[in-house]
């Protein structure tokens, strides 16, 4: 699919400033997207134990069945804006929030709990970046890699603020009325962002209208993507970064407590991942636009490695601080890399659908590194078996990356040179 025409390809550095709306409105509403539903279940593990006697791993299998079914919304979105453009995310948006609303409701029941967030999964692909990456790289050729570490700066603002704002209402009012609230908002900002602000440029559309009048996506067909290698490479390294990240992410709170630290400090170590993704998502946004993309991936995933091995060994807080900086690093730059990736070694005619399936295993390596680590503890009492794991998984996906070759296209979605 035509994603740029010569107009609009040249609005991304002209300095006219729709297409930075774009990115701001994306920026926004991503500080209250995805990435809730795991600081929901890291600050609010203590107080769905305290009240229903769950474990930990009990729990957890509610944050993996989200992740689950986020992917498999992910991987159907893709598909559904190439045919029936970015407004179709709308609904699915609206069905993440309420989900978490009725949370706010749950029963002492494991089943409803897993039902519920399985509801709250296949909406969520709707408060990823994708469908605003998609947007980002549709009208940006020069400073794409800018544009998408700006949008991206949204999901490390969500994991910053909103354990400090979740932790306020928790106290406040109690567990139920957080649920409440951060599902009221997560419906409301990105349904307002599809459907007054986002919009796509007109050839992009125009190309998109004429082949769904003739029954099928815009450009070649999904299956000649299989030939791609690159596809395979970047499926793979994507499933075991998010295993990694994610994985650590997700049980991170509950490992610091288990060390001795009182909450309000497990919830600031979080919230020091958080942070570092921000800062990482700015410079390798503006790194990408300057430095090869796999190598500057690569670096950012062996210190994310090391952030692994730091947090999981150390007993000295300021240890804790470090690796969680290095873990932040690699959070931080994976949606960024991506979603910039993609569009260098994969034709853009199927940029939407393959951005889909790479988020489809970004939830499913984000899945299985929550199970991995939940696992482990109720299992053996210590996370370390799944430690050793996740630290090979990062090394690995650096390597897969290394091996992507020269970029096969240009930002304009040209073929590069032979």
């Amino acid at each position: 699919m035509e994603t740029t025409s010569a107009s609009a390809a040249a609005i991304g550095q002209t300095g006219k400033l729709r297409p930075w709306l774009y990115v701001l409105t994306g920026f926004v509403a991503l500080i209250f997207g995805v990435n809730v539903v795991n600081v929901l279940f890291n600050v609010l593990t203590p107080s769905l134990v305290s009240t229903f006697g769950w474990n930990r791993l009990q729990i957890s299998s509610g944050l993996s069945i989200f992740t689950v079914c986020d992917g498999i919304g992910l991987l159907a979105l893709g598909f559904l804006v190439d045919r029936y453009g970015i407004r179709i995310a709308t609904p699915m948006a609206i069905l993440f929030g309420v989900g978490i609303i009725v949370l706010s409701q749950l029963p002492a029941s494991l089943t409803a709990l897993y039902v519920i967030c399985a509801c709250i999964g296949l909406g969520a692909g709707a408060v990823t970046p994708t469908v605003y990456s998609i947007v980002v790289t549709a009208w940006f050729e020069r400073n794409r890699g800018l544009a998408l570490g700006i949008l991206n700066v949204g999901l490390g603002l969500c994991g910053t603020l909103t354990p400090f704002i979740i932790s306020f209402i928790l106290k406040a009012h109690g567990w139920r009325t957080v649920f409440a609230a951060m599902g009221a908002i997560g419906a409301v900002l990105p349904a307002l962002a599809y459907i007054f602000v986002l919009r796509m440029p007109k050839a992009w559309e125009r190309e998109r209208l004429a082949a769904k009048a003739q029954g099928h996506s815009a450009g070649v067909p999904m299956r000649t993507v299989l030939n791609h290698r690159a596809f395979w490479l970047i499926c793979f390294a994507v499933f075991f970064v998010s295993a990694s990240t994610y994985g650590m992410m997700s049980q991170m709170v509950s490992m610091t407590i288990d060390r001795g630290f009182a909450p309000a400090t497990a919830v600031a170590v979080l919230s020091t991942v958080s942070l570092s993704s921000i800062a990482s998502r700015f410079v390798v946004g503006a790194l990408l636009d300057r430095m090869f993309a796999p190598v500057l991936t690569a670096i950012i995933f062996a210190i994310c490695t090391a952030g692994v091995v730091v947090l999981s060994t150390t007993n000295s807080l300021d240890m804790l601080y470090v690796g969680a900086v290095c873990i932040g690093l690699g959070l931080g730059a994976e949606g960024d890399i991506v979603a910039y990736i993609i569009g260098r070694y994969i034709p853009r005619q199927l940029y939407a659908r393959v951005l889909g399936v790479a988020m489809f295993l970004f939830a499913q390596g984000g899945a299985f590194g929550i199970f991995a680590l939940s696992s482990s503890f109720t299992l053996t009492g210590s996370y370390k078996l799944a430690i050793v794991g996740i630290a090979i998984s990062v090394v690995i996906a650096g390597v897969l990356m290394l091996c992507l070759g020269p970029y096969k296209y240009e930002t304009d979605g040209s073929r590069t040179p032979a």
